[in-house]
């Protein structure tokens, strides 16, 4: 009988590490804060969720994160976040996902064209004039520039260069994945000669990846780190190519290593 009851237990241990093992981790929903905001600017309505630290108290001021692509990206890098927190032993962030509001390739696309409304501008000022005060207000995200940031991949990453070269003032670290920089005759990279000299002095983190394998991404890629590295001497920069990986299969692996650079460089 002791025997039985042995393998019983052992069995029964065996078990439970299997589901703790498959059980997907996730945060709290107790953390979790959702609501929609109308746009004024452009019409839009947006579903926002908010992922709070751990220890979130209303008493502290925190930096704020804001991610594009909500739907497919806010969980994951809600999670991965809280994981640098604890791995840098830094304070943790607000992780605010912004969903869609009508078009997303109204909103991130600069200007317009056969494939993009060239809303960005706007969707820009709903964020800095409507999104940044609630957050700021209801979530005790910190009033600085230096204390935002801003993550996109693919036309988010189009709409994340957009924000550094057209809109400076507004976010001070910058996760720029796969980035559509083709756009409309790579016009984020003129836009950049235009506005040069009111950005250059200034200071900031900047984080670039692109997948090894995409090839149409990777001319006007380059060609934008190579400004970033000759003309913002204030910047924290880094650039990464993902090993044999493509425009998707690279995404997780590149959200990783922005994290990673934007908590070293907090």
């Amino acid at each position: 009988m002791k025997l039985c009851s042995t393998w019983r237990l052992l069995g029964c241990l065996g078990l439970t590490l299997i589901f703790s093992a498959c059980k997907k981790e996730t945060i709290e929903k107790g953390r979790i804060k959702e609501f929609n905001l109308t746009s004024a600017v452009n019409g839009g309505s947006y579903d926002i969720r908010v992922a709070l630290p751990e220890n979130y108290t209303p008493s502290g001021q925190y930096p704020a994160l804001y991610v594009l692509d909500a739907k497919p990206d806010f969980d994951f890098t809600a999670l991965e976040c809280e994981k640098q927190a604890r791995d840098h032993h830094r304070e943790g962030v607000l992780v605010i996902g912004i969903g869609y509001g009508h078009d997303r390739m109204d909103d991130y696309t600069p200007t317009p064209t056969n494939i993009g409304g060239g809303g960005a501008d706007q969707f820009i000022r709903f964020i800095e004039t409507e999104l940044i005060p609630r957050i700021e207000t209801e979530f005790h995200a910190a009033a600085s520039r230096s204390a935002r940031a801003i993550l996109g991949h693919s036309a988010g990453g189009l709409l994340v260069g957009h924000s550094f070269t057209n809109h400076n003032r507004l976010f001070g670290s910058y996760l720029c994945l796969s980035p559509s920089f083709w756009y409309d005759d790579a016009i984020v990279l003129r836009n950049e000669q235009v506005y040069r000299e009111q950005n250059r002095n200034g200071k900031g983190n900047f984080f670039l990846a692109l997948g090894e394998l995409e090839e149409k991404m990777r001319p006007p890629f380059i060609g934008f780190r190579n400004t970033l590295q000759a003309h913002y001497p204030n910047y924290a920069l880094q650039d990464y190519i993902t090993p044999g990986k493509g425009h998707l299969d690279s995404k997780k692996t590149n959200i990783k290593r922005a994290l990673t650079f934007f908590f070293e460089n907090m």
